[in-house]
């Protein structure tokens, strides 16, 4: 027996709620089981269109008789149907209730529309317990809580509440306000910002809330696996790209089997060539299981190996060969993603089959450029778009029942046109790929990924490209970048609480994502939650205490945090910085310059590099307006007028190739007022607000609209620019009390500015 000093036993674990719906229901019943899963509870959610089969049978009896709670979904659409596989499991559920004492709490009804319990053809024993209205079909934080309840504790589940009481509930370019809106977003864009706009968008999950306080916790679970990158051992290194083709290929059919949990691409990558043990794999990126692989290319012929290995014990699982010829590559990648769900005991629903069975295309020439095109886009830089478009339109041209290839084009030129915010040069040719692609393979999950990449990329029409999404995540419940990607929706689209709760669930499920944790981080600092952003990434910083994105982030937050410079100082002092790395630590010392406000070192370390290399997304013309806002900050307006003025036909120029480019028209409006051009620049700042406002992205809006601001003050329009300096502080991506004491031009000076800068509400969290 315990003594009194004896540490509490853990409790139990939670018995699993079965989810049983019509297939009409599947995003009612899949927002149900995300909001679930989101809080800790594991759902049973059988997502398969096809149900039926001995072995599928017994696996649905099974879990049934061994799930904690049995929660049927009611609707118009299971009062329409008189049958139905769920008809079946509602059967089971009550037999099992027969063997159950009385007063057990196991059936849990939820209404997820206006359908009445009066009349509802649903099992006598269902009219004995309390029903739960959702309204919308939207889980509630109360809804999860009495779910929890029950599970935990019979007695007082008793006591439940009536039926229906549960109430529906890149750093731009420089210094200046756009600087001091997003000085971390830049360090850390530089590393993550292709990711983010190019790999591809925003596939999704359901809408699950997931309060911002919540840890981020990394279990591991049963069948969780990680999909190494697979070893190219032909001949010719350049098959390189090949064999991680086949990789992507196996990890994108493992995603559809819905037991499995999967560590994303980005996670996995980092083990290239590595020499460490599979228990450390494990262990680094929480899973169960470890699949290492290797492809020979030789001529006409392939061969792939796989092998699984327990990543506790070490202990080999599973290990195939294949030898074929090239045009079986599908085979093999189907074969390989079938074994291993054997191997993990895992049984396939029929419609699971079907997808990792497929054939994109019969033309192995085709499908290499595919390959090679995938393979650019996920170097991730806007540069690649041109040579992977190019590479995708020859796979059409071999092939043009292509599906996947032709939304691939569609989704890689409407990222395009999203990157420059081009007119509509691009998103003609964009429309007929996916019209194409759309027209051989609707369902196909590659083909609705794309089509929701062309409606977020293209036109920003997020409930669109959310529909699209949604789709696809009832095919990959388990995805971490499901998630992850919803956030990224949600972030444009305001919803910041939302999106902070999917980013979470992301990376529950992915800890080891870099990116992941980077961006989470980044999202809090810009809602406020400024220590808890740096408790969030000090891991990876501890890991990589020479990464200089990293550091200069952290650093930055801290200023942020408190107005503290003493890792600013420690920054400047440093005498370790050299080689290639010098030209990324100048420009972390041109922004911590900025931040605070120094802008004779600013204009100094200019002199040093007068230009960065490194991100695509500030061009030349835009970092030499940032030089002429630090001169005109620095008391130097000769300089900055003379610098404006050359910038100046450059930038017209570039709005002729890219005419709706928020980004020219906001360094516009600072090169005209500058330049004393008042009307100019109203006009400048009018078109701002007409192609990028704050409602069409939540992200980039404020940090046009930081640029506007100040160049209202520069212009004469005082009242007007503290008018938006006092908006953009409740904003999040907005300004920031600690880096705004060093701009404003005109306002430094001016009693209400201090005022603001002085006053702590303007720097509580925002949410």
């Amino acid at each position: 027996m315990p003594g009194p000093d004896s540490p509490p036993a853990s409790p139990p674990a939670l018995k699993p709620v079965f989810l049983s719906y019509a297939r009409e229901d599947s995003p009612a019943a899949l927002r149900i089981a995300d909001a679930l899963r989101s809080q800790g509870l594991d759902v049973w959610f059988d997502q398969s269109e096809l149900r039926g089969g001995d072995a599928w049978d017994q696996k649905i009896r099974t879990q049934i008789k061994e799930c904690g709670l049995f929660m049927p979904v009611i609707s118009a659409h299971t009062q329409a149907r008189g049958e139905g596989y769920f008809r079946l499991e509602w059967k089971l559920a009550v037999e099992r209730t027969h063997l159950m004492a009385e007063g057990v709490p196991f059936l849990a009804p939820v209404v997820v529309d206006g359908t009445a319990e009066g009349g509802a053809i649903v099992p006598p024993e269902f009219m004995r317990v309390h029903w739960t209205r959702l309204v919308g079909a939207l889980p509630t934080p109360d809804f999860v809580a009495q779910v929890r309840r029950m599970l935990e504790s019979p007695a007082r589940a008793r006591a439940a509440p009536a039926a229906g009481s549960f109430a529906a509930p890149a750093r731009p370019r420089s210094p200046g306000w756009a600087a001091a809106a997003a000085v971390a977003v830049a360090l850390v864009a530089l590393g993550a910002v292709a990711y983010l706009f190019f790999r591809r968008p925003p596939p999704v999950a359901a809408v699950a809330v997931v309060a911002a306080a919540a840890p981020v916790e990394a279990p591991v679970y049963a069948k969780s696996i990680a999909v190494l990158p697979f070893a190219n051992m032909s001949e010719d290194k350049g098959n390189a790209y090949f064999a991680d083709g086949v990789q992507e290929d196996v990890l994108t059919n493992l995603s559809y089997v819905h037991e499995l949990h999967l560590v994303s691409r980005t996670s996995v990558m980092q083990y290239r060539d590595t020499t460490k043990p599979i228990r450390q794999i494990g262990q680094e990126l929480h899973v169960a299981y470890v699949l290492e692989g290797s492809v020979r290319r030789e001529g006409n012929k392939v061969r792939v190996t796989g092998q699984l290995i327990n990543a506790a014990t070490d202990e080999h699982v599973w290990a195939q060969a294949y030898d074929r010829d090239l045009t079986d590559i599908f085979a093999i990648q189907g074969e390989l993603a079938q074994a291993i769900a054997n191997a993990l005991q895992t049984v396939l629903a029929p419609e699971t089959k079907r997808m990792i069975e497929r054939r994109p295309t019969e033309n192995a020439a085709a499908y290499d450029a595919y390959v090679k095109a995938r393979d650019l886009r996920n170097a991730a830089s806007i540069a690649s778009s041109q040579p992977a478009s190019e590479l995708l339109r020859s796979a059409v041209a071999m092939d043009p029942n292509f599906a996947q290839a032709w939304g691939a084009l569609a989704s890689i030129l409407a990222f395009w046109h999203f990157g420059d915010e081009l007119s509509d040069g691009k998103m003609a040719e964009a429309k007929a790929a996916l019209d194409n692609a759309l027209r051989l393979a609707p369902e196909d999950p590659t083909v609705i990924e794309h089509a929701g990449d062309y409606y977020y990329y293209g036109f920003r029409d997020y409930v669109r490209a959310t529909e699209q999404y949604l789709r696809l995540q009832a095919l990959r419940p388990n995805d971490p970048e499901m998630f992850y990607c919803l956030g990224l929706i949600q972030r444009r689209q305001g919803r910041f609480a939302d999106a902070v709760g999917n980013m979470r669930r992301a990376l529950e499920l992915d800890p080891a994502n870099r990116i992941m944790r980077i961006e989470l981080g980044d999202t809090l600092a810009n809602l406020r939650h400024y220590e808890e952003s740096r408790a969030l990434t000090a891991p990876l910083l501890a890991a990589h205490p020479d990464d200089l994105l990293l550091v200069f982030s952290d650093a930055d937050t801290e200023f942020r945090t408190n107005g503290s410079t003493a890792a600013f100082e420690r920054l400047r002092n440093s005498t370790a910085v050299t080689g290639g790395r010098k030209e990324l630590y100048i420009l972390g010392l041109k922004g911590i310059a900025a931040d605070e406000g120094k802008w004779g070192e600013f204009l100094r370390l200019l002199t040093q590099q007068p230009y960065f290399e490194g991100s695509e997304r500030d061009p030349h013309w835009s970092q030499d307006m940032g030089a002429a806002v630090a001169a005109a900050e620095a008391g130097d307006l000769e300089q900055a007028r003379r610098r404006s003025a050359a910038t100046l036909p450059v930038m017209e120029a570039e709005l002729v190739r890219s005419p709706l480019n928020s980004q020219v028209w906001s360094n516009l409006a600072l090169a005209h007022a500058l330049l004393g051009h008042h009307d100019e620049c109203l006009r400048c700042i009018a078109k701002v607000k007409e192609v990028m406002p704050e409602s069409k992205d939540a992200l980039l809006g404020p940090q046009r609209a930081c640029d506007c601001a100040e160049a209202l003050a520069w212009v004469g329009e005082r009242d007007q620019a503290l008018a938006e300096a006092t908006r953009l502080l409740q904003v999040p991506y907005g300004l920031n009390v600690y880096t705004m004491a060093g701009i404003g031009g005109p306002l430094k000076t001016d009693p209400r500015y201090l005022a603001l800068i002085r006053d702590p509400k303007n720097n509580a969290p925002l949410f």
